[in-house]
Formats: C-alpha cells, structure tokens, sequence
C-alpha cells in the first residue's frame, strides 16, 4: 500500500474540516523549512529534525576518505553530509503492538 501525500492532504483536511489548499500549503512551508535546515547549516554540524513523534530526520556529515582496499583502491570520496529518516524503537514497538496485540 502507498499513501501519496495528495492522499494525506485530502485525509487531514476532512478529518480538521479546512480547506485542502490550506493544508497542502501548511505542509510545503514545513517542506521549506526542513529544507533550510538542513541545507543552510555548516555541514559539520549535525542535524535532527523531530519532524513528529517518533519520526525523525538526521544530517550527519562525512568527512573526505581516501578507499585503498579491495575493488575500491584508489577511489577518494569528497565531503557529504547523508541524510536519514529515522524511526524511533519506541514508535516502532507502538505499531507492532497495535498491529499484534489487538488480533
């Protein structure tokens, strides 16, 4: 199953009874937002975005490696940052419990 944010938009703005436009623009300027943070901070400094409960998303920055072993010898991989979505154990025990428990 794939629920598209058109799907969430649709679903939020029935569930709090406002304006599908209203709430597709809430969530582009929290887009935005994320966005900024993650982008305009040094990179070597991390990044987590408490995006809701139990959802996160981390910036963690990597630094310049040179690979000199096996089939990557020689390779140089510059400066990155990787960003993640992130799951807590706590969130995760929440939906395996309610998916398991009330069956």
């Amino acid at each position: 199953m794939n629920v598209t944010q058109d799907v969430l938009i649709n679903q939020i703005a029935t569930k709090e009874d406002i304006d599908v436009a209203t709430v597709r623009k809430i969530l582009k300027s929290a887009e935005n937002i994320i966005f900024d943070y993650l982008s305009s901070i040094t990179p070597s400094e991390e990044v987590n975005i408490k995006l809701l409960n139990g959802i996160n998303i981390k910036r963690k920055y990597i630094k310049k490696k040179k690979y000199s072993k096996g089939m990557f010898q020689n390779i140089e991989c510059p400066d990155h940052v990787n960003v993640k979505a992130c799951l807590s154990k706590y969130y995760n025990g929440q939906v395996n419990q309610y998916l398991f428990d009330r069956q």
